[in-house]
C-alpha cells in the first residue's frame, strides 16, 4: 500500500479495510471488484488508486491485516488470562480453537475472507499468500513438542492446518443456516472435539488415553 493510505484518518481507512474485507470474502479475489469496493467505501475510484497501485496490492494488503487481526487476538487472549500453551501439539490446537470460535463469532467476514485465500488461481499470488498464513500459524503452533509423535511433526501441522479450514467452512454454513450462538459456538468445539479424539488414537509413538472434551461454558460472552 502506499504511505498516503496511513496518513488518511482513522475512521476512513477502517472503512475502506472493511468494504475490502466484505468484497474479497463475499466474492474472492478473481470475482472481486474494485468499483464495489469504492461504492461500499462511499470514496471516488480515483481516491481508492491514491492508495493502492493495484488490485492485487490491495488484496495482499488486506489479507495479512486479517491474519494479523485473529492471529494478534488469541495472542492477546493468551497474554491477558496467562495462559499457559500446551507442549502436546493436539492439547494446543484444542485450546487455541476454543479461543478462536470467539473471534469467528464476532468477526465472520474476517472468516470468510480467509477461507477464499485457499481458493486462488494465481500460484504467485497463493504463495505469497500462504507465507502469511505460515509465519502467524507456526508463530503459535511450531514449538510443540515432537518427541513422542509418530510421523514428522511438518506433516502434522499440515494435517491440522487442513482441518483448520475444514473447521472455519462449517462455521461459516452454521453462521448462515442457524441463527442461536451458542449452538454455534458449541458445535464448532465438539468438532474440534471429535477430530482431536480421532488423532490421539494415532500420532503417538505410544497409545494414550483421550483427552476429556472441553468443558463447554453455559453461557459465553462475544467481542
Amino acid at each position: 500500500m502506499k504511505k498516503t493510505f496511513e496518513r488518511i484518518p482513522e475512521e476512513k481507512r477502517e472503512k475502506i479495510i472493511q468494504a475490502c474485507i466484505e468484497e474479497f470474502g463475499e466474492q474472492g479475489y478473481e470475482k472481486s471488484s474494485t468499483d464495489r469496493i469504492i461504492r461500499k467505501a462511499g470514496i471516488s475510484k480515483g481516491g481508492l488508486y491514491e492508495y493502492i497501485s493495484s488490485k492485487r496490492e490491495l488484496f495482499l494488503y488486506i489479507v495479512e491485516y486479517s491474519y494479523r487481526a485473529l492471529y494478534d487476538y488469541l495472542r492477546k487472549r493468551i497474554r491477558e488470562e496467562q495462559i499457559d500453551l500446551p507442549e502436546d501439539i493436539l492439547e494446543r490446537f484444542r485450546l487455541v480453537s476454543s479461543l478462536a470460535i470467539d473471534f469467528y463469532l464476532a468477526h465472520p467476514r474476517f472468516v470468510s475472507l480467509i477461507n477464499r485465500t485457499h481458493q486462488l488461481a494465481d500460484k504467485p499470488l497463493s504463495d505469497e499468500v500462504n507465507s502469511f498464513f505460515t509465519s502467524q500459524f507456526l508463530d503459535l503452533f511450531g514449538n510443540t513438542d515432537e518427541t513422542r509423535l509418530r510421523y514428522p511433526k511438518e506433516r502434522l501441522l499440515d494435517l491440522l492446518s487442513w482441518l483448520l479450514l475444514k473447521t472455519r467452512y462449517d462455521f461459516l454454513t452454521e453462521m448462515e443456516n442457524n441463527q442461536d450462538i451458542q449452538v454455534i459456538h458449541d458445535r464448532y468445539l465438539q468438532n474440534w472435539d471429535f477430530y482431536i479424539s480421532v488423532l490421539t488414537g494415532g500420532i503417538y509413538r505410544e497409545r494414550c488415553p483421550p483427552r476429556p472434551a472441553l468443558p463447554i461454558p453455559s453461557e459465553v460472552s462475544y467481542i
